[in-house]
């Protein structure tokens, strides 16, 4: 799994996407959606490392302890997700509905990267 900016680099490009393929939800008066729109693709891109990051910022247990924790909850926000973004795709309308669709689709980015990205430190 990748560091902590690989994850914040992945936000924010979900950030990008976002704004680009909805650009028609943010129009120049929106500026509050689309900082809920950065907020939401930054936190949803290293929420599921949340137990990572009890460990590296705190120490309360070893890393053996909160690992399956950590698996546990890739293998719960995954389907979460996907069932998530069905949900808002075919039966809710929302007014901010852009919003929880990039974040959505920005927990299945971390998750994926995780999968398929080698671990090399803390950071990168």
């Amino acid at each position: 799994m990748p560091g902590l900016s690989i994850h914040l680099i992945a936000g924010y490009t979900m950030l990008l996407i976002g704004r680009y393929c909805y650009r028609n939800y943010f129009t120049d008066d929106k500026t509050k959606e689309l900082m809920l729109l950065a907020a939401v693709c930054l936190f949803f891109s290293i929420i599921p490392d949340f137990y990572l990051g009890i460990y590296y910022t705190a120490h309360i247990f070893p890393r053996e302890t909160l690992i399956p924790y950590h698996n546990l909850t890739h293998l719960v926000l995954f389907p979460v997700a996907i069932i998530g973004l069905l949900i808002l795709r075919f039966f809710i309308n929302t007014k901010r509905k852009p919003i929880w669709i990039m974040g959505l689709w920005s927990i299945l980015l971390h998750i994926t990267m995780d999968f398929f990205i080698p671990s090399t430190s803390v950071l990168i």
